[in-house]
């Protein structure tokens, strides 16, 4: 078996499935070099214990120029595993530093990134020089849809490439439904969102909607901590929807995934977003969604499954939510519902394998 380390930046739920995934195909170590990033406060003791057959290490040493990590110490876990690929997660100092080291130790590169074709095209500065110097010494690269990759494949003609968009094991999330309870039994329908209340997930837009509608027998549900949190309890209160606003804070496994079962349908309504795995979440549970046209899981989503709308469009946002609370019936009962994910976690992750099939 191939010998391969994954440098990620943090722990994420969301990527548990693929990493264990990968150890399937490769005798893996798993390096997290920004492992306390801002905002990410899951458990980190629960979520290792999650990783089958993987050998995690923390790269600690080393400093921060404003949010991106230099991380010392790369040079001795490769030393150390000799590995015959390595994959890292988007253009950083730490990949920079994989593709000068590539020559001296000789293992294959593979990048992964989040590009939306947005943020692909649109890339500039040091940006756009860091992801050419990576690129032009790398063998391939993993995009999360194929719209991307297409780009990517016109102007990296030398890459290999593949797409595995960001997926979590169907059977993962579906193992915890048993021990699900009713979240909110008071009879409510309930519209949901799950993440950090920060600018970029426009949640201002969402409450100006939200009181724009006939929303009566409805609560909206704010699932997450973050920045906004009091600005938005203030701006309920202007607005007159404090009673029919719940501020339930941060959940984590089966207290978090158990909202879905309870929603009528989810809403992602960010200002741009490189993926959003909430989307992959609520439709493996069933649960309809109502998304933004900014983010990068509209790979997920097709007319049986959701509505995709423009935020930043006030007529858009109050007629999505309206559309949404037409088309999806209530389920105040909670319970299972049959999974909307239409993409199959298991040939999407086969990517990391056939990527790499030629050697």
């Amino acid at each position: 078996m191939k010998k391969a380390i994954y440098f990620f930046q943090y722990l994420p739920p969301w990527r548990i499935d693929v990493f264990n995934s990968m150890a399937e195909f490769y005798d893996l170590t798993v390096v997290f070099f920004n492992a306390d990033l801002e905002g990410f406060t899951y458990d980190r003791d629960a979520l290792l214990s999650r990783l089958k057959g993987i050998d995690a290490r923390f790269l600690t040493k080393g400093f921060n120029v404003g949010s991106r990590p230099v991380r010392f110490g790369i040079s001795s876990i490769l030393k150390e595993v000799r590995p015959d690929v390595v994959f890292v997660h988007e253009y950083s100092s730490v990949s920079a530093a994989l593709a000068v080291l590539k020559r001296r130790f000789g293992y294959r590169l593979y990048l992964t990134t989040s590009d939306t074709l947005d943020w692909a095209e649109g890339s500039s500065g040091p940006k756009a020089w860091s992801r050419s110097f990576v690129l032009h010494r790398a063998e391939g690269v993993v995009l999360y849809n194929k719209e991307v990759e297409a780009f990517y494949k016109k102007r990296f003609p030398w890459l290999k490439t593949g797409v595995c968009p960001n997926i979590q094991n169907p059977a993962s999330i579906l193992a915890m439904r048993k021990d699900f309870d009713n979240p909110l039994p008071d009879g409510s329908r309930v519209i949901l969102f799950i993440g950090r209340l920060v600018p970029v997930k426009a949640l201002e837009l969402l409450f100006d909607a939200f009181a724009g509608v006939d929303h009566n027998g409805y609560k909206l549900v704010l699932v997450g901590e973050g920045p906004e949190k009091e600005n938005l309890e203030r701006q309920a209160e202007r607005l007159g929807i404090s009673g029919d606003v719940v501020f339930a804070g941060f959940q984590f496994g089966k207290d978090l995934y158990r909202w879905y079962d309870r929603a009528d349908f989810l809403v992602l309504c960010s200002r741009h977003e490189t993926f959003g795995a909430v989307i992959n979440e609520a439709l493996v549970l069933g649960c309809p969604v109502l998304a933004s046209k900014y983010i990068g899981a509209l790979v997920f989503i097709n007319k049986e499954n959701g509505l995709v709308f423009d935020p930043l469009d006030p007529s858009s946002f109050r007629e999505g939510l309206q559309e949404a609370m037409r088309r999806y019936p209530s389920h105040n009962e909670g319970g299972a519902r049959d999974g909307l994910l239409e993409v199959s976690f298991e040939d999407a992750v086969q990517t990391f394998k056939t990527i790499d099939n030629e050697s």
